[in-house]
């Protein structure tokens, strides 16, 4: 089979190598998958340049999400048969209520990346794809689709009538906004470019606010009337423009790693008007569960930047460096 490695010392996409190596086999309790799509995250753009999530001095096989089809099972494996549809979760020890420690895929010691025809995973970390969904769309869910639930349902769930914003457009942004208004909740964006972009529009946004004006966070609050859930997708180098736009009472999730600039809080701002900030890595087994029910059950599809043939992998990492992506990057196998 092939599959993809990203070379010890290497931190651009023009590095990247295939290789040919042998199909791995199932053990006792493992599954065989036959991958079908994959997608990419900001974690893999971060992972390549290094040093997030790399092992020093190895070798690795890029990616984690993926959508396959079971080709073989090992001993005392019952709950899978060959044909059935998969994906995996991303943090497969942490089932429910808090959070857990975790690490998969791309730089994990004891979990291969997914960047291969066929992966052999533990049979406990997958599952059922959602039927409404085809294999590029199933593939978003492990870590945006999980995360955008996580940040809105996690804590403090939004709710019909509240306002959330979204910043920029990417995976969990968009995941984000369509989770939203599927509970009735209103959804600004907030931009550095792109601001005329006819898909906007389309998907009905209620505002959209320019980032690379000065004072933007309190131009969301004004027009929006306050936001009641701030979806940070960048980092917190933009923490206090966030605490702006937000009513009283107010949260901002915080899940981008683009900027992890330190910055200290506005704590006038967070304790007179009583607002909280969260941090969100992805979510548990059970988020991961209900999204792909509430997914089913309002016919909700992820929206696709972009797909990309499985042999043309470097150009899929190159446009997610770029930042040119409206939705999910995915590699079709």
């Amino acid at each position: 089979m092939k599959q993809w490695i990203i070379p010890a010392d290497v931190t651009d996409p023009a590095g990247l190598k295939i290789e040919n190596v042998a199909v791995p086999e199932p053990g006792p309790g493992q599954v065989r998958v036959r991958v079908t799509a994959l997608s990419l995250n900001a974690r893999d753009g971060l992972i390549l340049s290094g040093p997030f999530g790399r092992l020093p001095g190895s070798d690795l096989v890029p990616l984690s999400d993926l959508a396959g089809v079971v080709d073989g099972v090992g001993a005392d494996v019952t709950a899978w048969q060959v044909g059935d549809r998969v994906t995996r979760a991303h943090a497969p020890n942490w089932i429910k209520g808090r959070p857990v420690p975790f690490g998969i895929g791309s730089g994990s010691l004891d979990d291969p990346g997914a960047a291969a025809e066929y992966v052999v995973l533990d049979a406990g970390t997958l599952i059922a794809a959602p039927a409404h969904l085809d294999d590029a769309e199933a593939s978003t869910l492990q870590v945006a689709g999980v995360t955008a639930w996580n940040a809105l349902f996690g804590a403090n769930p939004v709710t019909a009538g509240d306002r959330v914003l979204v910043i920029g457009s990417g995976g969990v942004a968009l995941y984000a906004l369509q989770l939203a208004q599927a509970v009735g909740a209103e959804v600004h964006v907030a931009l550095r470019s792109r601001h005329d972009d006819p898909r906007w529009k389309e998907l009905n946004v209620a505002g959209i606010v320019d980032t690379t004006e000065p004072g933007w966070g309190e131009r969301v609050k004004a027009l929006s009337g306050g936001i009641t859930k701030v979806v940070n997708t960048v980092g917190w180098g933009i923490l206090n423009e966030c605490l702006a736009a937000l009513e009283p009472g107010g949260e901002q999730a915080v899940v981008g790693l683009y900027d992890p600039a330190p910055q200290a809080p506005d704590t006038m701002l967070l304790t007179a008007n009583q607002l909280s900030v969260r941090g969100v890595a992805v979510g548990s087994v059970a988020m991961h569960r209900e999204l792909a029910q509430f997914m089913a059950r309002h016919d909700l599809h992820p929206l696709i930047s972009e797909h990309v043939a499985f042999d043309r992998l470097p150009d899929a990492f190159t446009v997610l460096r770029d930042g040119a992506v409206f939705g999910k990057l995915v590699i079709d196998l």
